[in-house]
């Protein structure tokens, strides 16, 4: 598949936040050569490491940070994409203007075209609604004269918020689908890798054929087996409908 080379930038609450809701896309854009970037707040050792936990009595925040860095890292080269970590602490995530404008800092430096990042709103996990909104506030920073003025203000950038574990519990109604069937594979392989949440892998699995079937439907391309679902935060605006 042909498409624009991008530059993509990827901000998860968790160490692996972008495998599960865009691991795909991740894929799909890197191997067309954009340049692609995760940056992960925290490494999610408090509330998305139950099993690390459980399975090793006696361990150390300290350790279960490498493992979950470890992973992200691995993971994040298997799909071809680079990633950063903040290592802010989760469970709760904490947000105020340093830390968003230490964000906008960061998506000036990479320049991106395109942001993939949380839904904004989560009951379920108060980490990921933080997230989202951190985001576009640094964003908003990132795109004005002054905030950093050694550095060049970010251009227009569409901005996609992935899906959420439980997308009926927060009102997640996608309008946007990417086909990853070519690379639907390549993401299946890199869940496979991780240890710390492989409860996720079925979830995640099952989830691209469900998202993969309704790309068909709504696209009528009879090709589209895998899909990843998105929010587009941005409206569109062309001559013609997209």
């Amino acid at each position: 598949m042909e498409t624009k080379q991008e530059r993509v930038l990827i901000v998860g609450a968790h160490a692996l936040d972008f495998l599960w809701r865009c691991g795909g896309t991740i894929a799909q854009y890197a191997k067309n050569g954009s340049e692609v970037k995760i940056i992960d707040l925290t490494y999610g050792d408090r509330g998305e490491s139950n099993d690390v936990w459980k399975q090793n009595p006696g361990i150390t925040h300290d350790e279960v940070r490498q493992i979950r860095r470890k992973e992200a890292e691995t993971t994040a080269g298997m799909l071809g994409a680079s990633i950063e970590f903040m290592e802010w602490e989760d469970h709760l995530l904490e947000m105020n203007r340093e830390r968003t404008l230490e964000l906008s800092r960061k998506m000036m430096e990479f320049q991106p075209t395109i942001l993939l990042t949380h839904f904004t709103a989560d009951p379920l996990n108060y980490d990921h609604p933080v997230t989202a909104n951190a985001v576009l506030s640094a964003l908003r920073c990132a795109q004005v004269s002054g905030t950093f003025p050694d550095l060049t203000p970010c251009g227009w950038v569409k901005v996609f918020m992935f899906e959420p574990a439980q997308p009926e519990f927060v009102g997640f109604n996608p309008n946007a689908y990417v086909d990853i069937t070519d690379v639907v594979e390549d993401k299946i392989a890199a869940m496979q890798s991780t240890r710390a949440q492989e409860y996720l892998i079925s979830t995640y699995t099952a989830r691209a054929g469900y998202r993969g079937y309704l790309a068909k439907r709504i696209s009528h391309d009879k090709k589209v087996k895998a899909a990843e679902a998105f929010v587009r935060f941005n409206p569109w605006v062309g001559k013609l409908f997209c």
